[in-house]
């Protein structure tokens, strides 16, 4: 399993907004070869967009694409994008928590 990590400050934006934009990501994502999932976490001034991929090939092979989309989706929402990193998952146990959220917000954590 392979993570891009990226950093977004968010300014005074409340995190709801950080919502919006993940569930919006989310439909765009869902039909890409590869993809996994999509985990945000937001706090005042910054979110972190996590984005899961079956492996490190397939997420390069649609990078362009997907730094297209990120830069057009976080410029529309008026945050400022920092850094993307890349990380392999070497170890994870989740609870009953990490389960899909629903799209109105509830359900999950």
């Amino acid at each position: 399993m392979y993570v891009a990590l990226t950093t977004a400050s968010t300014g005074d934006q409340p995190n709801e907004n950080a919502t919006i934009v993940a569930e919006e990501m989310y439909r765009w994502l869902r039909e890409t070869e590869g993809f996994e999932g999509l985990l945000f976490l937001s706090r005042e001034g910054t979110t972190l967009g996590l984005t899961f991929w079956d492996s490190r090939e397939i997420a390069e092979r649609h990078q362009a694409s997907r730094m297209q989309f990120r830069d057009r989706m976080l410029s529309t929402a008026g945050v400022e994008i920092g850094e993307t990193v890349d990380y392999e998952v070497t170890f994870s146990r989740l609870g009953a928590w990490a389960g899909e959220r629903k799209e109105s917000g509830e359900g999950g954590i």
